[in-house]
């Protein structure tokens, strides 16, 4: 059982797009680091406003191809931590947790389009 509907992924979506703006500063990031993060939230803001869904604008991206994306992306960033980013402890932590994150999200939500407009208890 999914327990995510589109709907909430949505929501998590542009709360995620808000965090990854925000980090680099939060967190005083180095240069390269931050640049990576504000590319990161720049590619999921556009990945949400076209993805066809309640919260989508553009509606061109189906929402599973949404899925599939978001977990390469969790995935990349997760293989990143350990590989590219291995020699700066912030970054790693901060790249491990996000992409664990993400995953999770999107191991639990459910990409079928019928249950988009159907409320999730907490909404």
């Amino acid at each position: 059982m999914k327990l995510i509907s589109p709907k909430l992924h949505g929501i998590i979506d542009y709360f995620l797009i808000i965090f990854l703006f925000l980090s680099p500063i939060a967190f005083n990031m180095i240069t390269e680091t931050g640049a990576q993060v504000y590319t990161l939230a720049v590619v999921q803001l556009a990945l949400t406003v076209a993805t066809n869904y309640s919260f989508g604008i553009f509606r061109a991206i189906p929402l599973k191809l949404h899925g599939i994306i978001e977990l390469l992306i969790s995935a990349g960033m997760v293989i990143a931590s350990f590989t590219i980013l291995q020699y700066d402890e912030r970054s790693r932590g901060f790249y491990t947790g996000v992409g664990i994150f993400w995953f999770i999200v999107v191991a639990f939500t459910s990409y079928d389009k019928s249950k988009d407009g159907i409320k999730a208890p907490i909404l």
